[in-house]
């Protein structure tokens, strides 16, 4: 695997909870709604699709403020025993950025929120690397259990 995509598994990890978080529980409909979820990552023309049920706990955070998401961000990065640290956080109106640092590598994400659906970049930097990745998710239906 190049190491770009061995990288932005491990940065995929980390950062789709921090794609979903938010600021005000007054948004939560606008911003992200429980159920099934299809993400696709597109890195250097390369696409890869996942999937992952937001539970209406997980939508709760997601839907929480600004300090609540950078905290459950924080707490992902300890639980996946990374080297990964928030470094900066902002939800505003529809709009949540923020920048990880993971050793020598740097994420920084924009993400736009529609309830339903979201599109964003990652923008991974290293020493000798920059590579943009274009996210867009979109809910799918009722988590199958």
């Amino acid at each position: 695997m190049r190491r770009w995509a061995r990288s932005l598994s491990g940065a995929a990890f980390l950062t789709l909870p921090l794609l979903v978080a938010a600021t005000s529980p007054l948004e939560a409909a606008e911003r992200m709604t429980p159920g099934q979820w299809e993400f696709t990552m597109t890195t250097k023309g390369v696409s890869r699709v996942s999937k992952s049920c937001m539970t209406p706990e997980l939508a709760a955070v997601a839907n929480g403020d600004s300090v609540t998401g950078r905290q459950a961000a924080e707490a992902n990065a300890v639980r996946a025993k990374s080297n990964c640290a928030v470094k900066d956080f902002s939800a505003i109106g529809d709009i949540v950025s923020y920048t990880l640092t993971c050793g020598e590598r740097t994420i920084r994400s924009v993400a736009t929120h529609h309830g339903d659906r979201y599109e964003g970049t990652l923008k991974t930097k290293t020493p000798t690397e920059e590579t943009t990745t274009i996210v867009s998710a979109h809910r799918i239906g009722a988590c199958s259990r």
